[in-house]
């Protein structure tokens, strides 16, 4: 009775019934895709990386310069410039240099490739 019940779930969910020995779901993220997705979402795992994105988001459509971030993380410059570097890299956040000053703010598009592949 419950394997009849999971193949009319399965037959509901694809539309129709699958040609014998094919899979039921499909594989649709590539493997160019997953790995992008994986450095963006490892860039997004550290907690100090959010609360950057978490400023810069309450900042948009504005920019911050570096020198008004540091004092509010519990870190040196240089620390602080890491996660920016990493963060600039993934593209989820842009930087514009003026001068001897960077600025950061979000980047336009950054987190739509994660953003749809997870909806």
């Amino acid at each position: 009775m419950y394997a009849a019940a999971v193949v009319a779930h399965a037959i509901t969910r694809i539309g129709a019934a699958r040609p014998s020995g094919a899979p039921m779901i499909a594989d649709e993220l590539r493997p160019a895709q997953a790995r992008r997705l994986a450095v963006q979402a490892k860039a997004l795992a550290d907690p100090t990386r959010l609360r950057i994105l978490d400023v810069l988001r309450n900042a948009a459509p504005g920019a911050l310069c570096q020198c008004e971030l540091t004092p509010l993380f519990d870190m040196s410059q240089q620390a602080l410039s890491k996660h920016l570097r990493v963060l600039t890299g993934t593209g989820v956040i842009a930087s514009e240099r003026c001068g001897v000053w960077t600025y950061y703010s979000l980047a336009p598009g950054g987190l739509e490739e994660i953003r749809s592949w997870l909806a």
